[in-house]
């Protein structure tokens, strides 16, 4: 990267051209690790570019990607399906292939997001209770103060 006028950095040509690079082996299943030492670089290094290239990315680009790969895991799915419903020797683990499909499915499509819980303790249940207290009985002193006037 070289720097620009205001000290920060401006990408170069040969940058992106090694962050697709590292792009690519990643895509093909290699580890940060694998790819590091294929491109001479530490692991770290090859987190970050990876990082780059997939920034890189038109969000359009992701939706098509997005949308080849679930088309792949319908087909797959359909697939597995034919040999569950044949209950025929081997259905069992096809069924354990069906369930996988569908999780990496939901994981693609961000159907499994995290879901908000608020947890409430013991102890904020109890400050609670003390400060509510403590809130009527001041309220109490104000009235009884009121009545005796």
């Amino acid at each position: 990267m070289s720097t620009n006028s205001k000290g920060g950095y401006v990408r170069t040509e040969q940058d992106m051209i090694n962050a697709t690079m590292a792009l690519r082996l990643r895509s093909k299943g290699m580890t940060y690790q694998k790819i590091a030492d294929e491109l001479g670089i530490s692991k770290t290094a090859a987190y970050h570019r990876v990082q780059v290239a997939l920034a890189a990315i038109p969000a359009e680009a992701v939706d098509e990607y997005r949308r080849l790969e679930t088309d792949r895991l319908d087909n797959l799915l359909e697939l597995a399906m034919k040999k569950v419903e044949s209950e025929d020797k081997g259905f069992l683990f096809a069924i354990d292939r069906v369930l996988a499909i569908m999780d990496r499915r939901a994981k693609l499509l961000g159907l499994d997001s995290p879901v908000k819980h608020e947890v409430i303790t013991l102890d904020y249940i109890q400050s609670e209770i003390l400060r509510l207290e403590s809130e009527l009985g001041e309220q109490g002193a104000d009235t009884q103060g009121a009545e005796t006037r």
